[in-house]
């Protein structure tokens, strides 16, 4: 996997190309893109609301879907447990799976 680190600009290989794939996945509203409406997650329009259990279920669930979606590109990663923790500026997420047989931890704020 290969992608663009979106805080350096440099070209980012393997794990490293994953973390940034999972972070812009995150934190992108879904049809917020012109060209690829589909990507992104669900979970943002929850930003805002009550930081109660319900809500941070509601967003593990919608994270999910998002990394299981074809269109965002993350079908490689294999999740096995996802976490929301409510903090003062919204929500974050880790996910743990594996990606080509290694476990792994993505992590990520919304």
């Amino acid at each position: 996997m290969i992608g663009i680190d979106p805080k350096t600009g440099r070209t980012v290989t393997g794990l490293q190309a994953l973390a940034c794939r999972f972070e812009r996945i995150l934190t992108t509203q879904v049809s917020s893109r012109i060209k690829r409406r589909g990507v992104g997650n669900r979970a943002i329009a929850y930003l805002g609301k009550l930081q109660d259990p319900t809500t941070a279920m509601i967003v593990q669930n919608l994270t999910l879907e998002a990394l299981a979606s074809p269109v965002n590109g993350l079908q490689s990663f294999k999740a096995s447990q996802c976490r929301a923790v409510p903090t003062g500026k919204g929500f974050r997420v880790e996910v743990t799976g594996s990606w080509q047989g290694q476990p792994f931890t993505l992590k990520g704020g919304l």
